[in-house]
C-alpha cells in the first residue's frame, strides 16, 4: 500500500517512538488521544494515483472508451484525448465543440456541456474502429455540427466543409450543408456518409440541388460521390450490401461501392416532394406518398428493381402514415385507416379513425393498434373489423411475445395480453413498476420490480418469482440489474446480490456509506451497467420521437422481427434470428463502490461473478469520481476542478 512522503508509514513509527519515550510523563489518556491522532494523520492523506492530469481552462466531464482513449471536455469548450494507462495528453482541439455553446433545450435553457455529443464508434470484429468517434448536435434552427475525429490522433478524419459540400448560408452563421438525419457512420459499410439537399437560391429559378458523399473511414478519402440523389434519413444498408436512399424528390439503390444508381424513382412534380414512406420487413416492397396534380397518390415500388407495380390516388389533406406490411400498406390519414392491398393496391377495408403505432401480430391475430395512450386495440387483418379492445391509463406496447402482447401503462408496470386480448397478467397480477429488466435470450427475460425478481418464459408467458425477497442495507432501493454471462447481479450503491437463472443466491454483500459528508454520493458510484432493454421498447421511444409520415416505421420492423421469431419457435429459428438479437453482456468485470478500506475513504473493486473484493484505493476526497474503466480496473475522478487523476487497482 502506497502512501504519500507527508504521511508515510516510517514519519508515523517515529512519531509512535517519541511518544513511547514520554510515557513517564504522560497520562494513559494523554497516550491515547496522541496514538488517535497519528493515526488519523497517516489516513488522512490518499493513494498516490498512476498519473496526474492538469487542464489550464478547468475539466469538465471525461469519457473513457473501449482502445484506452480518455476523452476530457474543458470549460472552454475544448476536447482533450489522454492515454487512459499513462495519463499522457495525446491532443487537443479548442474548435469542435464551439457551436455547441449556443445549443438549447426545449425550455429554451442552454444544454450545457454534455459527453452525450460525441459518440465513440464500436464493432466487436474490428477493435480499430473505436478509434473514432462522431460529434454531432443541432438545434434544429441555427446550430448543426457534424464531424468524424480520430480519437487517438485528434485529427478531423471528415466533415461537411472538408467533403467540399456546398456552403450555403440561409439563416444564421454560414456553413457547408448537409442533411442531419441523413449523414451519419454506416457500420455495415464502414464509410461516412454525407448528404444534402437545398434549393439554389443564388440561381434564376431557385432549382433543386442535392448531393452525395461516401467516405471510408480509415482513410478519410470519397470513395464516390453523386449529384443524382440523396437522403432525408441514414441509407439503409440491403441485404445484398447497398444502399437505399429516399429523399424528397429522388428515391434509389445506389451501389455501395461506385456510387452508381441501380434504379431511381422520381416525383411525378417537381414542385412537390416524398411526404410519406415504409417498406415491409423484407425490404421487398416500399411505398411512397405524393401529390400528384390536384391529389395525392401511394406508390409501390419493388425495391430490387425500382419497378413500379402499382399507384392509387388518396383524397387527403395532409401526409398520411404509412405503415408496410407483407400483405400491404396500411395508410393512416386524418379520416380513415384503410388496408392497400400488396399486390394490387385495391382497398381490402376502411376502418373507424384510429392513430398510434401499428403492429401486425402475424398468422391470423390481427393488426394491434395503440390507441393515445388509453386503448389497445385489434383489427382483423382480413376484414378490419374490431377483434376486441383494452382500455388501460398510459398503455404502450412494449414487445411481442409467444404468448401476446407485453405492455407498460402509466406506473411503469409491465402487463400480457394474449392474442384473443384477455389479460393473462393484468391488475394486480403485473409485474409492479418501476421494473428493472435483463434479457440474457430470446426466449427469456429477468425483471426486478418490488423487491422482487421474475423469471418470463418469452415463448409461454410463465413467469415466476425466483428469488422472493431481496432486502438490501441502508434501506437501499437496487438501481442495475445485468447480467455477466455466467450470472446476474442486482445491485445498489452499497449494496450487490449474484444469482443464477434458478434464483439461487451466489452471493450478498453489503459495503457501508463513509462516514464523512461523502455518504450518500451517488455520484460517486461507478458502475458499467449493462442493463439490457428490450430493442421493441426502445424502438418504440424512437418511434415517438420520430414525428414525421416521410420516415420509415423502425418500430413495426422490430416488431416484425420478433413476431417471425416466436412463429418460428415450434422449430428451428434459423441463424437470421439469432443474428437480430444482440444481447450485450457486461462489458465490465467489476463494481466501484465507494465505502471505508480501512486506511481511509475510498473504493472497493468487486468482481461481479464472485462478490468479492478483488481491490481498493485510499482517496479521502470529497469530489465525485468521473469515469471507470470496468474491464481493466481504472477510476479517473477530478480532485480539483482543474484536474483528473488515474489510479490502476
Amino acid at each position: 500500500m502506497a502512501y504519500s512522503l507527508r504521511g508515510g508509514v516510517g514519519i508515523a513509527l517515529i512519531k509512535i517512538l517519541f511518544i513511547m519515550k514520554q510515557l513517564v510523563k504522560t497520562t494513559r489518556v494523554s497516550i491515547l488521544a496522541c496514538l488517535i491522532l497519528v493515526i488519523a494523520g497517516v489516513n488522512s492523506f490518499a493513494q498516490e494515483p498512476q498519473w496526474k492530469l492538469t487542464l489550464e481552462k478547468g475539466v469538465e466531464w471525461t469519457k473513457y472508451t473501449p482502445n484506452k482513449i480518455l476523452l476530457v471536455g474543458s470549460t472552454d469548450w475544448g476536447l482533450h484525448g489522454v492515454d487512459a494507462t499513462t495519463g499522457k495528453l495525446l491532443w487537443s482541439n479548442e474548435d469542435l465543440y464551439n457551436s455547441a455553446k449556443a445549443l438549447k433545450g426545449p425550455d429554451g435553457k442552454k444544454v450545457g456541456y454534455t459527453p452525450d455529443l460525441i459518440r465513440v464508434l464500436e464493432d466487436p470484429n474490428d477493435p480499430s474502429i473505436s478509434d473514432y468517434a462522431i460529434v454531432k448536435y443541432t438545434d434544429n434552427i441555427l446550430v448543426k455540427n457534424f464531424v468524424v475525429i480520430n480519437i487517438r490522433t485528434g485529427e478531423l478524419v471528415i466533415n461537411p466543409k472538408m467533403a467540399g459540400m456546398p456552403v450555403v448560408k440561409i439563416i444564421g452563421p454560414e456553413q457547408a450543408t448537409f442533411n442531419y438525419e441523413g449523414s451519419d457512420y454506416i457500420p455495415e459499410l464502414k464509410g461516412v456518409i454525407i448528404t444534402a439537399s437545398w434549393e439554389d437560391l443564388t440561381k434564376a429559378g431557385k432549382p433543386y440541388m442535392q448531393i452525395t458523399k461516401f467516405i471510408d473511414l480509415a482513410t478519410g478519402k470519397i470513395a464516390w460521390e453523386s449529384d443524382q440523389f440523396s437522403s432525408k434519413f441514414l441509407p439503409v444498408v440491403t441485404d445484398d450490401n447497398h444502399l437505399l436512399f429516399i429523399g424528397e424528390k429522388t428515391s434509389a439503390k445506389i451501389n455501395s461501392k461506385t456510387g452508381q444508381p441501380f434504379w431511381t424513382f422520381e416525383v411525378a412534380e417537381k414542385k412537390n416532394n416524398f411526404e410519406a414512406f415504409d417498406a415491409n420487413i423484407r425490404l421487398t416492397e416500399g411505398y411512397f406518398y405524393q401529390k400528384k396534380g390536384n391529389q395525392g397518390v401511394v406508390s409501390a415500388v419493388e425495391l430490387s428493381s425500382g419497378k413500379v407495380l402499382w399507384e392509387k390516388p388518396l383524397a387527403t389533406k395532409d401526409a398520411p402514415v404509412l405503415t408496410a406490411e407483407n400483405f400491404g400498406v396500411i395508410v393512416a390519414d386524418e379520416k380513415n385507416f384503410t388496408l392497400m392491398e400488396a399486390e394490387t393496391g385495391n382497398t381490402k377495408w376502411s376502418a373507424k379513425k384510429l392513430s398510434g403505432i401499428v403492429v401486425d401480430l402475424g398468422r391470423d391475430r390481427g393488426i394491434a393498434v395503440g390507441e393515445k395512450d388509453k386503448y389497445l386495440t385489434v383489427l382483423d387483418k382480413n376484414t378490419g373489423a374490431e377483434k376486441w379492445s383494452q382500455k388501460i391509463k398510459g398503455i404502450q406496447i412494449d414487445q411481442l411475445t409467444g404468448a401476446g402482447i407485453m405492455y407498460l401503462d402509466e406506473n411503469g408496470s409491465v402487463g400480457l395480453i394474449d392474442f384473443e386480448g384477455n389479460l393473462k397478467w393484468g391488475g394486480k397480477d403485473m409485474i409492479q413498476g418501476p421494473v428493472l429488466r435483463v434479457k440474457p435470450a430470446l426466449d427469456r427475460e429477468i425483471f426486478y420490480a418490488d423487491e422482487k425478481v421474475y423469471l418470463v418464459n418469452l415463448v409461454n408467458g410463465e413467469k415466476n418469482v425466483i428469488v422472493n425477497k431481496v432486502e438490501f442495507e441502508e434501506k437501499e432501493t437496487p438501481d442495475a440489474l445485468e447480467f455477466t454471462g455466467s450470472n446476474f447481479v442486482l445491485s445498489s450503491s452499497q449494496n450487490m446480490i449474484g444469482f443464477d437463472e434458478s434464483g439461487n443466491i451466489l452471493f450478498k454483500e453489503h459495503w457501508a456509506s463513509p462516514k464523512i459528508s461523502l455518504a450518500g454520493r451517488i455520484a460517486l458510484r461507478t458502475m458499467q451497467v449493462a442493463m439490457v432493454a428490450m430493442a421493441s421498447a426502445a424502438a418504440y421511444q424512437q418511434g415517438l420521437t420520430q414525428g414525421s409520415a416521410f420516415a420509415p416505421t423502425s418500430i413495426s420492423k422490430q416488431y416484425g422481427y420478433q413476431r417471425e421469431f416466436f412463429e418460428d419457435m415450434a422449430g428451428a429459428f434459423g441463424q437470421a434470428a439469432n443474428q437480430r438479437f444482440k444481447a450485450s453482456k457486461s462489458r465490465g468485470l467489476f463494481n466501484f463502490i465507494l465505502t471505508d478500506v480501512g486506511e481511509g475513504v475510498g473504493l472497493v473493486k468487486v468482481d461481479k461473478v464472485s462478490g468479492k473484493e478483488v481491490g481498493k484505493i485510499v482517496l479521502n476526497d470529497k469530489e465525485p469520481i468521473y469515469d471507470s474503466d470496468p474491464e481493466n480496473g481504472m477510476i479517473f475522478y477530478k480532485p480539483t476542478k482543474k484536474e483528473v487523476y488515474g489510479y490502476l487497482f
